[in-house]
C-alpha cells in the first residue's frame, strides 16, 4: 500500500516510514486502547484472588468478541491485568480505516474507526456478551446482574462507582477552579503592579517635560526688551539683576575655574605626548641595536 502510494511522487512527498509518519502526525494516533471488563471495584472488592483469576477465560471471550465486532481493530497486545481495583484486560491495537480517496488507501484513523454510532454498537455487543457470562458463571458472579443499558454511555458501572466517579471529577475540577483562582489573582496583581510602575513612569516623563517648557517660558520672559505683562516684567526685572550680580560675582570665578582645567588638560596632554615619544625612541634604538 505504501508503495504504491509512493509510485511516481517527488521524493519530498513520499512516506518513507509510515509509522514515524503517523507519529510526526498531529491529527491520527498510531494506535488506541481499550480496557475489557466485567464489574467495578466495589463486586471485585469482596473476591478472592481464585475468582479474580477466574476471569481469564472470560476476559479471551470478551476479547474475541471485541475483535469480531471491529475487525479494522488490529490487535498488537492484550494484558490481563490483576494488580488494579478490579480484573481487566489492556487491549492496544492499529485502528485501520479504509476507501480514502487522497493519501493511502489505508490509513491509521480511530476516529472514523470508533465513531459514535460505532461505539453505542460495540457497547451493546459485550454488554450482551458480559450478561451471558454472568449466567454462565455463578461460580464467580453468584446473582450478580448487569444494570440495564443506557443510552450514550460507554460502560457498565455500578451506582456506587457511577457516585464515587462524579465525585472525583467533581473534586478535580473543584481543584482546577482554585488553581485558576489563585491565578488569576496573581495575574490582577501583576497587572496593578505594572499599571503602578507605568503610571509612575508616565508622571515622572511629564514632569520634566513640565519641567523644561517652564524654563523655556521663563527665559522667554527674561528676555523680553519690553515686557507688558506684569509677570514678563517681574520675570524680566529679576533675570537683569541676577545677570548683574551673574556677571560681577560668579562669572569671574567659573572663568577661571574653566581656564585652568583647560590648561591642565592641555598640560597633561602634552606630558603624555612626549612621554609616547620617547617611548618610540626607544624602540627604534632597540631595533637599531
Amino acid at each position: 500500500m505504501l508503495k504504491e502510494y509512493n509510485e511516481g511522487k517527488r521524493a519530498d512527498r513520499q512516506i518513507k516510514d509510515y509509522l514515524n509518519y503517523v507519529s510526526d502526525s498531529k491529527k491520527n494516533d498510531v494506535a488506541a486502547e481499550v480496557i475489557l471488563q466485567i464489574g467495578d471495584k466495589e463486586f471485585w472488592g469482596q473476591k478472592t484472588i481464585e475468582e479474580w483469576k477466574a476471569m481469564t477465560p472470560l476476559l479471551k471471550e470478551q476479547l474475541e468478541a471485541f475483535k469480531a465486532a471491529v475487525p479494522e481493530f488490529k490487535v498488537a497486545s492484550a494484558v490481563i491485568h490483576f494488580d488494579e481495583s478490579s480484573p481487566h484486560m489492556q487491549v492496544v491495537g492499529v485502528p485501520v480505516a479504509s476507501g480514502y480517496q487522497r493519501g493511502m488507501k489505508k490509513q491509521v484513523a480511530k476516529t472514523k474507526v470508533f465513531t459514535k454510532e460505532r461505539m453505542e454498537q460495540i457497547q451493546d455487543l459485550l454488554h450482551d456478551k458480559a450478561e451471558k457470562l454472568i449466567l454462565e458463571h455463578p461460580e464467580i458472579f453468584g446473582e450478580e446482574t448487569l444494570k440495564p443499558k443506557e443510552k450514550g454511555r460507554n460502560s457498565d458501572m455500578s451506582k456506587e462507582f457511577y457516585i464515587r466517579m462524579k465525585q472525583k471529577q467533581y473534586e478535580d475540577i473543584s481543584e482546577e477552579i482554585s488553581i485558576l483562582e489563585i491565578e488569576r489573582g496573581n495575574l490582577i496583581e501583576n497587572q496593578k503592579e505594572i499599571m503602578d510602575a507605568t503610571d509612575k513612569l508616565v508622571n515622572e516623563a511629564a514632569e520634566k517635560m513640565a519641567d523644561s517648557e517652564m524654563k523655556k517660558e521663563f527665559m522667554r520672559y527674561a528676555l523680553l526688551d519690553e515686557p507688558k505683562s506684569m509677570l514678563g516684567k517681574i520675570v524680566s526685572t529679576a533675570f537683569k539683576k541676577f545677570k548683574v550680580w551673574w556677571e560681577q560675582e560668579r562669572k569671574p570665578r567659573v572663568l577661571k575655574e574653566a581656564r585652568e582645567s583647560v590648561l591642565d588638560k592641555l598640560k597633561k596632554y602634552g606630558e603624555r605626548n612626549n612621554t609616547n615619544k620617547t617611548k618610540s625612541t626607544h624602540r627604534i634604538n632597540d631595533i637599531e641595536l
